[in-house]
């Protein structure tokens, strides 16, 4: 896997993730597997920290279901993905307080500070201008708004560490990231660097990118990130940014939330609360 530090060549992958995203029924597929029950810890999220009447906007929802499962639960909400083909079934869901737009969260086509609540759910790691999207959340959501992310922590040493034990016990690791217990394990001291030199060594986020598998049979897990998600880049950039962290990590399950109350940063899931 490349990696690289500054997203100089991100306009090319940008294109190509576009294209991807744009015609691979074999992705749509993988979405449909994000129904009701997947989405629920998310959406509970969300709610928990979108004060009432808030206006919401739901990042890179993919097959809608999360920003129609917002809107039931009485907000007014827009939901966006870059894929047309991802929101073809969502737009009959729509209402006069739920609607679906197909927008790019790095040019977000919307007035400033005209959201009560933005949140996004696994998209941030397939961000290959992670900056430059989380500059346009901070632009849309109102003073007093808050940001809610969510998606896997691709950082952590615990992914890589779970997969090394699921490979050890004869199950499967992921793919991509942990295919071999070789893999795992370089992955888990890989990790655990990065977790240092961020955690310790440096008070400026520091996203650090890799080149996406965009293969015609999307093979999912993941493969097809563009960026290394790190909470602790987010912590840093939205306190450089004048936010105030709500919650590091929230968790979800109760093992989720005891690996998140004790080591946030450490947790296999990014649960982030901000408010502006």
């Amino acid at each position: 896997m490349i990696e690289t530090s500054m997203p100089e060549t991100s306009s090319p992958i940008r294109q190509r993730m576009r294209e991807f995203y744009e015609t691979s029924e074999t992705y749509k597929n993988l979405l449909a597997a994000h129904d009701e029950a997947y989405l629920r810890h998310y959406v509970e999220l969300v709610i928990r920290y979108a004060p009432p009447r808030s206006k919401i906007l739901d990042l890179g929802c993919g097959n809608g279901i999360s920003a129609r499962l917002l809107n039931q639960a009485e907000f007014d909400v827009v939901g966006t993905d870059i894929s047309p083909l991802f929101l073809e079934e969502a737009q009959d869901w729509e209402n006069p307080r739920l609607r679906y737009q197909v927008c790019d969260v790095m040019e977000l086509p919307f007035e400033s500070e005209s959201f009560n609540v933005i949140c996004s759910n696994e998209l941030v790691e397939h961000l290959p201008d992670v900056e430059t999207a989380l500059n346009e959340m901070v632009r849309v959501v109102c003073k007093g708004g808050r940001i809610v992310i969510s998606g896997p922590n691709l950082c952590s040493p615990l992914m890589p560490l779970l997969d090394w034990l699921n490979l050890m016990s004869g199950k499967s690791g992921r793919p991509v990231w942990g295919e071999t217990k070789r893999q795992a394990l370089q992955q888990f001291a890989r990790n655990c660097r990065l977790y240092v030199q961020k955690r310790f060594l440096t008070k400026t986020p520091h996203f650090i990118y890799r080149e996406p598998d965009l293969q015609a049979d999307a093979i999912g897990g993941d493969a097809d990130s563009a960026y290394y998600a790190s909470p602790i880049d987010l912590a840093q950039f939205f306190r450089s940014h004048g936010f105030t962290i709500i919650k590091k990590a929230v968790g979800f399950g109760i093992k989720g939330r005891i690996i998140g109350g004790a080591f946030p940063y450490l947790s296999p899931y990014i649960t982030m609360v901000v408010e502006k």
